[in-house]
């Protein structure tokens, strides 16, 4: 008899952590793309917002002024995005999700990896949406210059996900969505992608200056339309991507730990 028949059977190698947050990423991206109001909150206002206000203002400038109200409401669109994917883990804490996640291997870590990935996929519709339609209503833009707004833009929406994943984490039920409404508008109006920061009051200028939204609007304007490089943006968006990634760590911990009680 063949010595095979007495051979030990072989067991399905469990995933990897990568394969995990892979897998994690793409479940997240899913339910979130797939949810209707969702994709109306972040794609259909900012794309109707651009068209009112390029209605109004986008011939000044010589046009130009068109092309900065498409860099504002693409961020805007795409921080309506990171900041309500990002709270969505609330959800999975509240229904368990997180709790199955964590008994079946997947690591805080990596389910914190998970979470940007999928909040920085569902962005792109949003900046696309938007932009699209800059370039259908008159925006002057040539395909290289066009490509690398959006890609500033989404690099620098990394600390608003951020700031989703950490309200995600420490509020509770309906007041992670709310809190995070309150802070994307809070972040739209003083970081200037509704009206030109300029026409506000000095205070509101210098706490606009502070905030991350403001300079991922001074970037894309400079990717568009050139100028001089915003260093003070850069500096201003890396304080508030580390300090927010401390933020999550201490918080995905807290959460975790109360998880695993």
């Amino acid at each position: 008899m063949s010595t095979l028949a007495h051979a030990p059977a072989r067991t399905a190698a469990a995933p990897s952590a990568a394969t995990r947050t892979l897998r994690y990423a793409a479940h997240t991206t899913r339910m979130t793309v797939t949810n209707v109001m969702f994709m109306v909150f972040t794609i259909a206002l900012p794309v109707g917002m651009y068209l009112l206000f390029s209605m109004m203002f986008g011939d000044l400038g010589d046009g130009q002024a068109r092309g900065m109200i498409m860099v504002n409401m693409a961020a805007y669109g795409g921080l309506g995005a990171a900041v309500s994917a990002g709270t969505q883990i609330q959800e999975d804490q509240r229904n368990g999700f997180l709790r199955q996640l964590i008994v079946a291997g997947l690591s805080p870590h990596s389910f914190l990896v998970g979470s940007v990935m999928a909040a920085s996929a569902v962005i792109v519709p949003a900046l696309l949406a938007v932009g699209l339609v800059g370039l259908a209503t008159g925006v002057e833009a040539v395909p290289a210059d066009f490509l690398a707004t959006l890609g500033v833009l989404w690099l620098g929406l990394l600390p608003t996900i951020l700031i989703g994943v950490v309200l995600g984490m420490v509020l509770k039920g309906g007041a992670a969505m709310a809190g995070g409404v309150v802070t994307m508008m809070a972040m739209a109006i003083f970081g200037g992608l509704w009206m030109p920061l300029e026409t506000f009051p000095e205070w509101m200028q210098a706490v606009g200056h502070a905030l991350p939204t403001y300079w991922i609007s001074g970037l894309g304007g400079w990717t568009l339309y050139g100028g001089e490089l915003p260093l003070r943006g850069l500096l201003v968006i890396g304080i508030w991507t580390v300090a927010l990634a401390l933020a999550t760590s201490v918080s995905m911990s807290r959460a975790v730990g109360l998880t695993r009680r």
